[in-house]
């Protein structure tokens, strides 16, 4: 069961809250890697600093409980995040594997990409818009029927998926022309966790779901987003200008 909100909480302040997010979902990854530049590493941090405000914010209009987002059914919370991430393994596995680390750079790179860097995504872009979405339908009550919770659900689930979509798209290699494969790949494996809070009510679901995405990535080899800039090459050398779609093959949401 969906946490419900402090029932002076509106539907209106519910759609309002859900623009704000879609909104900092792409400025942070539009403004921060596209036109800052900065690099894996510190981006996770503000993407992390982000996921969190904004998360605090809405808990607090909404008067929604964060005991109830982690607590409530958390056995179902982790079982659907394990059952997410195998759904999610085989799109995993048809992309070509990279360079890997081994030791404690391979450490370090679970904790910050998988376990940091997958937990804000989740957060991001799985949570807060279905929360928001469905808190709104719920206010206006459209949840009082099992077909209109269905539908209700269908659209919270819709209403993530524009959000991981305006995401994705402010990474300037999800943007390439050869990138598609790409971004349908991040729309599926993060629809899925979206539905896995759904149906758990739970945030540990997606979570846990994508923590497993980002470390079978970071165990692969494969580069997550924002992707490495390589170093330009002189005009004497005669290669040319950098291509990005190349590099934008094996990146994965």
């Amino acid at each position: 069961m969906m946490p419900l909100p402090d029932p002076s909480f509106a539907w209106q302040e519910a759609i309002v809250s859900f623009s704000i997010i879609a909104f900092v979902a792409f400025l942070v990854t539009w403004v921060v890697t596209d036109l800052g530049h900065v690099s894996r590493t510190p981006y996770v941090a503000v993407l992390t600093l982000t996921a969190l405000a904004l998360s605090a914010d809405y808990m607090a209009s909404s008067g929604t409980s964060v005991a109830d987002l982690v607590t409530a059914g958390w056995v179902w919370g982790i079982l659907g995040g394990l059952v997410a991430a195998g759904a999610i393994t085989p799109l995993v596995r048809r992309l070509p594997a990279g360079p890997r680390h081994a030791g404690s750079q391979l450490v370090g790179r679970l904790l910050w990409e998988g376990l940091v860097y997958g937990s804000a995504e989740a957060v991001l872009l799985a949570t807060l818009p279905v929360l928001a979405i469905w808190q709104a339908v719920e206010a206006l009550g459209w949840t009082d029927t099992a077909w209109a919770e269905v539908g209700s659900g269908a659209l919270a689930v819709v209403g993530a998926l524009f959000v991981i979509l305006v995401h994705h798209l402010g990474y300037r290699e999800f943007r390439a022309r050869a990138a598609s494969k790409m971004l349908g790949g991040a729309l599926v494996s993060c629809g899925i966790q979206a539905l896995t809070f759904l149906m758990t009510g739970n945030v540990l679901a997606p979570i846990v779901a994508h923590i497993v995405l980002h470390g079978q990535l970071t165990l692969r080899g494969v580069e997550m987003p924002p992707a490495s800039q390589p170093e330009p090459v002189s005009i004497g050398s005669g290669r040319g200008s950098v291509v990005e779609a190349p590099a934008a093959g094996r990146k994965a949401a």
